[in-house]
């Protein structure tokens, strides 16, 4: 009879073990799907701000080149020529960042350096 309880006993344990392990993996699968679902939350949240951020700049861009064209249309209507600048146009060109009229702008050395700007900002 001893030998019967014992071998009762073990295997109610194992059966037990086996239980509690089934509802701990189903507690750990239900915080994952939990986890999942927030997660996938924060992202959409990221996208929205990402397309709100990409809205607000692409409407500045729209505002500078408007303005910017406004200036240099103020230029082109000043009475001074082109090869020979008035002071007023020269301050206002150098102010745009074109130095010289003539010369294109070097885009990828001003997107370089407004880099290393705002990482030495960091």
């Amino acid at each position: 009879m001893k030998k019967l309880t014992n071998l009762k006993t073990k295997s109610n344990l194992q059966e037990s073990r086996l239980k509690e392990n089934l509802e701990l993996l189903d507690h750990i699968r239900t915080d994952a799907v939990n986890d999942i679902e927030s997660l996938t939350e924060d992202f959409q949240h990221m996208t929205l701000v990402a397309e709100s951020i990409q809205r607000n700049y692409r409407a500045l861009l729209a505002e500078n080149h408007l303005l910017k064209g406004t200036i240099l249309s103020i230029i082109d209507e000043c009475g001074c020529l082109e090869g020979n600048r008035c002071d007023r146009c020269w301050k206002i060109l150098k102010i745009l960042g074109i130095a010289n009229p003539e010369e294109k702008p070097d885009a990828a050395r001003k997107y370089r350096s407004l880099l290393s700007q705002l990482r030495n900002l960091e």
